[in-house]
């Protein structure tokens, strides 16, 4: 098992890149690279620079990678894949040109799913033709980011509609191994109620990317009880530092190196700008655990 650790600016809250309590993102890489980690995830386009021949440098001297990028947009309808890939192109320019290795694909939120998260009984699944048109959606938007050299990796995504056991059974059987890898999210996987070690162990031969998250058990528990929705649970503090929560780390271990991984792990606290005062330490407590359960040198 080889896995090197990268954070994300997610981890300090950076979902639109345009908002004002945003920190500065050079105190972002700063604190990335402070913390420990070895690399960093792009986050929305347009928070880090967009030129790779600026970003490239402000990485280095950090003696950061640039690991991944992501696509989180709706690929179930003809209009939003061709937004999705006009979008994807900006992307995959960018991370190749800063050396990254994955792009991950997201299947965006509908108000019906994102608002069921984590509540299988409450979640409408996609009729078959809005099903397949997404599936042709992944693969195109997987065959553009192999033409710049990444490897596209689908996420599960709680709040959307590939985020429970059978959904991702059924896009892993629906989508093509040589060109769609899968990444798996153990704190998402764990807020849909799926067992990230089990999934892991069962597709391991597609697993070529991790997001290391972790849950309250106590938080999730009240925002399933109260019928949150995603983004309402996030505001509430779900997510934790790693080891916190739910995720059984240690097992993850084991399975990995059972499995021979080897590749990239990326630590993720789905957070708000404002929520922590400290988003660095939770970071750097987030590594330490890593390592104490023997998943990060």
């Amino acid at each position: 098992m080889q896995v090197r650790i990268a954070n994300a600016p997610a981890s300090w809250g950076i979902e639109d890149p345009e908002d004002a309590a945003n920190p500065a993102w050079s105190d972002v890489l700063d604190q990335v690279a402070g913390a420990g980690y070895e690399g960093v995830e792009l986050g929305p386009l347009g928070y880090l620079p967009t030129n790779a021949s600026a970003l490239r440098p402000e990485l280095a001297r950090r003696g950061l990678d640039l690991v991944a990028g992501f696509l989180f947009t709706p690929l179930h309808t003809r209009e939003s894949i061709a937004e999705a890939l006009s979008s994807a192109r900006r992307v995959c320019k960018l991370l190749a040109g800063g050396g990254a290795r994955y792009l991950v694909i997201i299947q965006g939120f509908t108000p019906d799913r994102e608002t069921a998260a984590g509540r299988p009984a409450d979640a409408e699944s996609l009729p078959d033709p809005d099903w397949r048109t997404m599936i042709e959606g992944v693969h195109a938007v997987a065959e553009l980011a192999s033409d710049h050299g990444l490897m596209a990796c689908f996420h599960p995504h709680a709040g959307t509609a590939v985020e429970f056991d059978f959904e991702i059974e059924q896009l892993i059987l629906d989508t093509d191994p040589e060109l769609v890898s899968i990444c798996i999210d153990t704190g998402h996987c764990a807020y849909a109620g799926v067992d990230p070690v089990a999934l892991y162990t069962e597709h391991s031969e597609r697993v070529a990317y991790l997001h290391l998250k972790d849950v309250s058990r106590g938080r999730l528990g009240a925002a399933l009880a109260s019928g949150l929705s995603f983004e309402a649970a996030v505001a509430h503090g779900v997510f934790c530092p790693l080891g916190q929560g739910v995720v059984d780390f240690l097992s993850l271990r084991a399975a990995l190196a059972e499995g021979g991984f080897a590749g990239w792990a990326t630590v993720e606290q789905d957070t708000l700008p404002t929520d922590s005062a400290a988003p660095g330490d939770d970071a750097a407590a987030s590594l330490t655990h890593l390592r104490q359960v023997g998943l990060a040198a």
